[in-house]
């Protein structure tokens, strides 16, 4: 404990108008509020709470007054937090998008992008620093209709799951996922609130460059392994990482994922899949009465794996044959000089039986994934490849059809840039 944890508090406990110091203590799963007389425990406010929801309106909105403050209702306790900006922004930025925030007046329409009887997608703009954001606002009844919220191994939750599931990633620190700015309830629906920013698919890189180096295809398979390794350990099955979804951000010159709107928490109890895309679907979905694990995210990265391999679906070329190979797990390998080792890691993933899949963390034990194999193979590194290969070109655009499940409405046009 440190000046940097000492706040003020004013609650129902103390009276009002006087205030009291303690001590607000980051911990990995929330915030300890502690009498700074006698050290003893006054709080233990937990991230995942559902009778915690903090309110920064009143800091957000008066930054200039003396008195700056925040306000934490605990279990329809209500209290003020007081404290130097700096330690507020310190306690903001710590608590964004793992504790729910009371959704503020900020925040003004600028258009509907998307509606849903689930959810709407739409553009909001924020009145203090004018930037763009994505606001997607879930419908509390339909979305717990079609999700495994209510059937948890946790108990009931009120919380959607895929709120639930942004917020353990946060908390977890997951590499590779889309950042979120705040997850809000306005007292009746949750949203997830984002940063409207341009951005580029897996999808469009493999359209516009069809034979991207196998280093490039590797380091993307690793970062993305990275992130499977925490949804198993947080029994999270995404049902969505597709072309669509695997998103490159030039800000920090990596991959990221995005969507979650149709993830579910591994479950003991037989529960109806909320969606998926055809040649994308573990086999096991198809069967009766077959138990779903994280195991399903490997089948979906061999099918990602091999579209990067061999720009195409494993399972066919039309929808048809698609479906029906899809269901049987049948697919066969074209005759290749891809690297051998790249080879077997996507048959061990797309193992129509789960069971003989291997975890993230086996396959990351993987000889490919050390640099000095990794340069042999492809002297290209995952940035210079964007920049060796494309000028970018940012263009506003519908979302179609064959992308049903992406939830930004920007896109990239990408076009191959000059050789060297």
């Amino acid at each position: 404990m440190n000046q940097n944890d000492l706040f003020l508090i004013e609650g129902l406990k103390f009276q009002k108008g006087n205030k009291q110091a303690i001590f607000l203590i980051p911990q990995g799963n929330g915030l300890k509020m502690i009498n700074t007389l006698n050290h003893s425990l006054l709080l233990n406010i937990d991230f995942c709470d559902e009778g915690v929801i903090f309110d920064w309106s009143a800091y957000i909105n008066n930054k200039n007054d003396e008195n700056l403050y925040f306000i934490i209702h605990f279990y329809g306790q209500l209290y003020k937090v007081f404290g130097t900006p700096n330690q507020l922004d310190s306690m903001y930025e710590f608590s964004a998008g793992k504790f729910i925030f009371l959704k503020n007046d900020i925040y003004t329409l600028d258009t509907i992008n998307e509606s849903m009887s689930t959810y709407q997608l739409k553009t909001i703009i924020n009145r203090l620093n004018g930037k763009k954001y994505i606001e997607k606002r879930i419908n509390q009844i339909d979305s717990q209709q079609i999700s495994n919220s209510s059937i948890t191994d946790f108990g009931c939750e009120k919380v959607p799951e895929e709120i639930r599931i942004i917020q353990l990633l946060n908390i977890q620190r997951c590499p590779y996922i889309m950042k979120i700015d705040q997850l809000t309830f306005d007292g009746e629906c949750y949203s997830i609130i984002y940063q409207s920013q341009t951005q580029i698919s897996l999808r469009q890189i493999l359209k516009k460059y069809k034979n991207p180096p196998v280093s490039f295809i590797i380091e993307i398979l690793e970062q993305l392994l990275l992130v499977l390794n925490i949804f198993e350990e947080l029994k999270i099955i995404h049902n969505g990482i597709t072309l669509d979804n695997i998103c490159y951000s030039q800000e920090f010159n990596s991959i990221y994922m995005c969507n979650f709107s149709h993830s579910i928490f591994e479950t003991q109890n037989q529960s109806l899949i909320k969606g998926n895309s055809i040649g994308f679907v573990p086999p096991e979905q198809y069967q009766i009465n077959q138990h779903i694990s994280t195991s399903a995210n490997i089948y979906q990265l061999g099918v990602l794996l091999y579209y990067m391999l061999f720009n195409e679906n494993p399972f066919g070329k039309d929808q048809k044959n698609i479906l029906l190979n899809n269901i049987a797990g049948k697919y066969q390998i074209p005759n290749t000089k891809q690297d051998k080792n790249i080879i077997e890691i996507m048959k061990s993933m797309l193992q129509k039986n789960p069971y003989k899949r291997k975890t993230s963390k086996e396959y990351l034990t993987s000889k490919i994934f050390m640099p000095l194999y990794r340069s042999k193979i492809s002297k290209h590194s995952f940035f210079s490849f964007f920049q060796d290969n494309f000028n970018l070109k940012i263009d506003e655009y519908e979302v179609g059809e064959d992308l049903n499940f992406i939830q930004c409405v920007k896109s990239l046009s990408i076009h191959k840039g000059m050789k060297k």
